[in-house]
């Protein structure tokens, strides 16, 4: 359980905090501070994971509280909520804190920023995650057309018109966009051939994730021997993807799973970009001992890529649901749960996908299914979903 302490003057606003946090969270432990001796004698007692503080006075020294907090408590996660930019407080808050909020912040906002940031806490706090972290360097940026969509969707106005054009100014983004927007995933029996029109037939969301994929598939630098290697990474991903969203298509989560499915291995991306020796040792090692490459990640590396890219997804900035879903893609038990999620359905679509389309020689290294699976009635059912998808061909 988490404990989360917030600190705020006004009593009001800080109950709303609370109410908003347990009614999307319930299973967060909540305390309320309204001042900074209050706050400090908390901590003493009740070492909390997160501290969200009002940065206006008289807590402003709420930036002055997690300064505190963060020499003391250097684990904490810290929050401040205010325009800590409009006052001469601004940098100092910056250097303090890990998430700046604005005074009008909603429970979704709150709630995802610290889903978010708690699960990142937890998996850089693995030795093991920050040893292979430090062997890729630096992560790269999130990438730049992802990046101005995602700021441009911020603004409630902005017209699905407008982000065509972005996406448009990129050639290649807009190929993939099309290609996408006419399969038979997403495709209504009527062709586009404008951007435009591809965009608003998508949707926000999941014109965002392609053209995130597209991004990161496209720009990431390897060499040309590896080329033919990644486009077969892309179609995998495409199908993952496919096949997620599809295991319940009524499901609120469905998006989330596409975006997931389209990201969930782009810490094997890295690694092959950044390392490229020692990732071609694990695969021969993979190889030679009847293994999966995530298996010998974890013997070699002592964390895998479902990590690696949990790590950089956090970074970036996408949903935590995302990042469980790409960080657990192969550590989550393979059953079949009643209730589906995202972070399930990827794990699941995964297997289904490498069981459509694997070699023989590859699915020897599979593990055996467990009977609760085999005998599972949706299972037979999605599994013939899989290679209806992969025979109709990949969607990016």
């Amino acid at each position: 359980m988490k404990r989360i302490l917030c600190v705020n003057d006004e009593t009001r606003a800080l109950e709303q905090w609370r109410r908003m946090l347990l009614e999307r969270e319930r299973s967060w432990e909540v305390r309320l501070a309204t001042s900074n001796a209050d706050a400090l004698s908390v901590l003493q007692s009740w070492p909390p994971d997160a501290v969200i503080a009002a940065s206006h006075p008289p807590i402003s020294d709420g930036v002055g509280l997690l300064s505190h907090v963060r020499d003391q408590r250097p684990e904490t996660i810290r929050i401040v909520v205010g325009e800590v930019c409009a006052n001469e407080n601004s940098l100092r808050a910056l250097k303090v804190v890990h998430r700046a909020l604005p005074d009008t912040v909603d429970g979704d906002l709150l709630v995802e920023t610290l889903r978010r940031t708690l699960l990142m806490r937890d998996y850089v706090s693995q030795p093991q995650l920050r040893a292979l972290l430090g062997q890729v360097g630096q992560l790269p940026a999130v990438p730049s057309v992802y990046a101005e969509l995602t700021r441009r969707l911020s603004d409630p106005s902005v017209s699905v018109f407008e982000l065509g054009e972005l996406v448009a100014e990129d050639s290649a983004l807009t190929v993939q966009v099309l290609r996408l927007a006419n399969s038979a995933y997403f495709g209504r029996g009527q062709v586009v051939t404008r951007i435009t029109d591809a965009a608003a037939r998508l949707g926000t969301r999941l014109l965002r994730s392609l053209v995130l994929t597209a991004e990161v598939y496209g720009h990431m630098p390897v060499t040309p021997a590896l080329r033919e290697k990644i486009e077969d990474m892309q179609r995998h991903a495409s199908l993952v993807a496919r096949i997620a969203s599809g295991l319940d298509p009524r499901a609120s989560w469905k998006d989330d799973a596409f975006t997931a499915g389209l990201v969930h291995d782009i810490g094997k991306l890295l690694m092959i970009s950044r390392l490229p020796d020692l990732y071609a040792r694990i695969e021969r090692e993979a190889a030679d001992s009847y293994r999966q490459e995530y298996e010998v990640e974890l013997e070699t590396l002592g964390a895998h890529h479902g990590s690696l890219g949990a790590c950089l997804l956090g970074m970036w900035g996408l949903p935590s649901t995302v990042i469980e879903a790409v960080h657990g893609h192969h550590d989550l038990a393979l059953e079949v749960p009643h209730t589906l999620n995202a972070v399930r359905a990827v794990a699941i679509a995964d297997r289904l996908a490498h069981a459509a389309t694997d070699t023989e020689e590859l699915k020897l290294r599979s593990e055996p299914l467990p009977m609760a699976v085999v005998t599972d009635p949706r299972w037979a059912w999605w599994r013939e979903m899989a290679e209806q998808i992969a025979n109709e061909g990949s969607v990016v």
